[in-house]
Formats: C-alpha cells, structure tokens, sequence
C-alpha cells in the first residue's frame, strides 16, 4: 500500500567560509536581489520588482538561463518576509513560480558556531518531479557554490584593495 507523501518537506543544507568573516559575508548576501551572482549558471536574472530592498515585502523575480524558445526554463517570483542584520538573517517565500513548488518558506543565515557557515533552511509542500533527498542535495551544492563564490569576491576586492593602497603616493 503506497503512503501519502508528507504534509511538508524540510531540507537544510550549509557551507563553511574558510577565509572571511562574517561581517564580510553578510555584506554580500545580505543583498536580496543579488542571487545572480551567486549561482550564475542556475540564476541568469534576479531582480527586484516590488517593495524596498531589506525591507519585508520587497519582491525578486529570479529566472533561469533561457530554454530552446528563448523563455527562461524556471523562474520565481520570491517575497522578502523577514530581514534582521544584527542575526544576519533573512527569511522569504516563493510567491509564483513554473516549477511546481508549493508553500515554499526559506532562511537564509550566515552563523558562527564552531566555524563561520552559510545555512539554510527551506520548509515546503511536497512538489512534483521533486523528493525530499533531491532538493536537499540540490540546496547543498547551491549553498557551497554560493560559499566559494562568496570567498573569492571577497579575495579580489581585498586584493584591490591592497593594490590601490600600493599605488597611493605618500603626503608629506
């Protein structure tokens, strides 16, 4: 006898930052519409079309790359619900999408415990196409993709930076 899927999924996944603090981190991916950046083969355009960056009720409009018919092959419509910098935290909700998700809540947070980590957690309606172990490994390799590039933005801007500091001529 088959089993009725679960009432709600919830999948963690999280990435350790080796070389930045977490000041450092959050000050890029406190940026709410810049998903873009950091998943650039998954996410193509992420853009916000309602609402205050930060601020509860600011909307993205994430897509992906375009399919064959030049129309983006997923995209989402994501809600900013709650935004707290001094926790280094956000949480939001996909208002509209074409892939099928359901009731899909979010959280985003930089954390130090032992080591300085990436997390995030993600609460959902069971999906079509989808199984609790697949999201899970997909959220995981996103949020280790999202942790390296976060790392070496923040090496080239150090490493401009020093560069500029190196061209400045002394006063006297």
């Amino acid at each position: 006898m088959e089993q009725d899927p679960p009432e709600k999924w919830e999948g963690k996944a999280s990435a350790k930052l080796l070389s930045t603090n977490a000041d450092e981190a959050w000050s890029l991916l406190s940026d709410f519409c810049s998903l873009h950046l950091w998943l650039p083969g998954l996410v193509e355009t992420c853009r916000k079309t309602a609402g205050d960056e930060g601020r509860p009720g600011c909307v993205r409009y994430c897509a992906s790359p375009p399919g064959d018919d030049g129309n983006p092959l997923s995209w989402a419509y994501e809600e900013l619900l709650a935004f707290d910098p001094a926790e280094r935290s956000f949480r939001c909700k996909v208002a509209d999408n074409n892939v099928g998700l359901k009731r899909y809540v979010a959280t985003f947070k930089v954390v130090r415990r032992r080591r300085l980590r990436a997390r995030v957690v993600v609460r959902l309606r069971p999906a079509n196409g989808w199984t609790g172990e697949r999201l899970t490994a997909f959220m995981q390799t996103g949020i280790e993709v999202t942790a390296k590039r976060v790392e070496e933005a923040l090496k080239v801007a150090a490493a401009a930076t020093a560069n500029t500091r190196e061209n400045v001529p002394d006063v006297v």
